[in-house]
């Protein structure tokens, strides 16, 4: 009897490892499968929005980036509608378009931890109305454009990922459309996707120009110009980085360039709303997919569409394959989340963020996003 119950034991302490939960391993899994999405909003009615929103919101998210969150949110802070992570500290840099007034730079660092966020600087942007920032890749830079002001700043990052003084590089020029071209309007300064170069866009003027970046600032290179009037708003690149895509807001137009070194060529312009369709399109947001396949841009206005082209592969020509409703008002933000299933889609007047499914075989977007209520969102940016 003895030798049959320590027989029992034996096999009952064998088997009891496999038969336990293994609490810590789920624990670490699913920390591994949480992803962070921080949300700049609008805070403050001013002239183009009703604000009500958080100021910068951090969420978390699931695995498909759905099931979002909310953890923390930094509210002293005016109209941050633009945002952009540090390549390597947990800081976020935010824009503050103030009111009429001058606008500031805010430098916020969480804990990734608890989620805590405070404020460890604020500088002059060195302009008002700033409208879109964004860093280097190895985070050296960080740059900001002041759409009021019309002019682009190059400010250095420190190491412990605060900012030195800015330099302020003044755009210059007028547009056929008197009432948004009565001057110049900086709304975009990133960097090339494979290279140091920096490239800024000019609403008011019709105007992108090519920076290299300097410790002393930025020293301009060349410049194009799009359809007078058009009124470029942003840019993207193809992944080979030599061709890029211009929208314009005020006529609803994508311009292929082919532009490297001493080549500058405009190779199509592709209207963005349906043929007969009338309206202010108010193209705002464009993109392409890591493979080159597709782009993807917004039009507001009387339209408030998402649209998404083909991009051949020969003579990265673009074939617009879907037109969809963007769920609401005034699609002002798109990104990809990190792993491109989802169209993330800010929709700054109804109060709501989209996911659109992405299919990457085909580029189409499903129907029924997934909807997360957030006021007056603007930026989205995911880490």
């Amino acid at each position: 009897m003895k030798t049959l119950t320590y027989t029992i034991l034996l096999i009952t302490l064998f088997f009891m490892p496999a038969c336990q939960p293994k609490e810590k391993n789920m624990e670490q899994n699913n920390s591994k499968n949480n992803h962070l999405a921080f949300i700049g909003t609008y805070t403050k009615k001013e002239g183009h929005v009703d604000g009500r929103g958080m100021g910068v919101g951090i969420y978390t998210t699931d695995a498909d980036y759905k099931n979002w969150e909310l953890k923390n949110s930094f509210s002293d802070i005016i109209n941050p509608s633009y945002i952009c992570h540090s390549p390597d500290h947990p800081i976020i840099y935010a824009v503050s378009e103030g009111s009429g007034g001058p606008s500031t730079i805010s430098v916020l660092t969480y804990d990734p931890a608890d989620f805590k966020i405070k404020e460890i600087q604020s500088v002059p942007s060195l302009g008002n109305g700033s409208c879109y920032i964004s860093t280097d890749r190895a985070g050296k830079f960080l740059w900001a454009a002041n759409y009021g002001s019309g002019n682009v700043v190059q400010y250095q990052i420190k190491k412990d990922g605060t900012l030195a003084d800015g330099t302020a590089h003044q755009h210059e020029g007028t547009g056929p459309s008197k009432d948004r071209q009565e001057g110049p309007h900086a709304h975009f300064i990133h960097q090339h996707p494979v290279s140091s170069k920096v490239y800024a866009v000019n609403l008011g003027a019709d105007k992108v120009y090519r920076y290299s970046p300097a410790a002393d600032g930025l020293n301009l290179e060349d410049s194009l110009s799009v359809t007078p009037g058009g009124g470029c708003r942003h840019l993207t690149w193809h992944p080979k980085g030599d061709h890029v895509y211009i929208i314009n807001e005020l006529n609803g137009t994508v311009e292929l360039w082919e532009w490297y070194g001493a080549v500058r060529e405009r190779r199509q312009v592709i209207a963005l709303p349906a043929e007969g369709a009338e309206g202010y399109p108010g193209s705002a947001a464009i993109h392409v997919s890591r493979d080159g396949r597709f782009l993807y841009a917004s039009l507001r206005g009387e339209f408030n569409e998402l649209v998404v082209l083909k991009i051949a592969p020969e003579t990265y020509q673009l074939e617009i394959i879907q037109r969809t409703d963007a769920g609401g008002s005034a699609p002002r933000f798109m990104c990809f989340s990190p792993n491109e299933e989802n169209l993330t889609v800010a929709l700054q007047d109804d109060d709501l963020i989209l996911l659109f499914k992405r299919n990457p075989q085909t580029g189409m977007l499903g129907d029924n996003p997934e909807k997360i209520a957030v006021k007056s969102p603007v930026c989205v940016v995911y880490k």
